[in-house]
């Protein structure tokens, strides 16, 4: 791959499955992020427009992180006409952040892995990720920052949907802090069922990678429910919305060699 000019600042891109987020970095770390639904690709332009202009500096890029190949086109097509710059994609076009120990680097999402990096850049030590989209991934990074893998399960929402799609009477519902374990509705029932099901798994998935490692890894959660799971989960050591957008600018400084 080319060589890259360090940046005085970057456009951070995050297409998921359900959303796409927009963050830019510079000297003050990530910020002016945004959130935008996929389905709504008419909101697509403005908010590509507004991370614009709060794009400034005299070195500047635009970075992608995707999950979703079939917006990527469309996303990174506006996001050139729009920005005037060139569009580079982690993995198509820059190198992934982080090393990896799998076995088929290929089918580990972007997301994954960025996140991952942007943990370890911090924290400089072993530690899990857990990320509440439309999947729940718990990943694990070694002491020495090597991107071990880990689990994929249901996300809040998808569990919500696959009771109310997968039964003849259960109600679709949106994942909210349950008020009680005890629930005496149906409602009730599958929001305390759910959310807290997500604690237990991630605890066990935690205590699992701490068995292997030899040592108890910082946790970090990130993603649009990982604020309602935190609440409940005491061994949570730090909760960052913008992870994604962290390590997708973080591949960026790495290509250019930027501290």
């Amino acid at each position: 791959m080319q060589a890259f000019p360090p940046a005085d600042a970057l456009l951070a891109i995050d297409i998921g499955n359900t959303r796409v987020g927009l963050g830019v970095w510079d000297g003050d770390g990530i910020h002016d992020t945004q959130r935008v639904a996929l389905e709504h690709p008419e909101q697509w332009r403005d908010a590509l427009a507004a991370a614009c202009d709060a794009l400034r500096g005299a070195t500047r890029a635009v970075v992608i992180g995707s999950v979703n190949p079939p917006n990527t086109r469309k996303i990174r097509s506006l996001a050139r006409d729009i920005t005037g710059l060139p569009v580079l994609c982690v993995r198509d076009d820059l190198p992934l952040p982080i090393a990896a120990d799998v076995d088929d680097l290929s089918e580990v999402g972007v997301d994954r892995l960025c996140a991952a990096a942007a943990a370890w850049e911090r924290i400089q030590a072993a530690c899990a990720i857990a990320s509440f989209g439309t999947a729940l991934t718990v990943d694990c990074v070694s002491a020495d920052g090597r991107f071990l893998g880990g689990t994929i399960l249901p996300g809040l929402q998808l569990s919500c949907d696959a009771l109310h799609t997968g039964t003849a009477q259960l109600p679709r519902i949106q994942p909210d802090a349950p008020a009680s374990v005890f629930g005496r509705n149906t409602r009730a029932a599958i929001t305390a069922g759910v959310v807290y099901g997500a604690v237990g798994a991630l605890r066990e998935i935690v205590e699992r990678f701490a068995t292997e490692l030899g040592e108890w890894p910082q946790l970090v959660l990130t993603g649009g429910n990982a604020a309602l799971v935190a609440e409940l989960a005491d061994f949570v050591d730090a909760v960052v919305p913008d992870l994604c957008l962290m390590g997708i600018a973080l591949a960026y400084r790495k290509a250019a060699g930027q501290p």
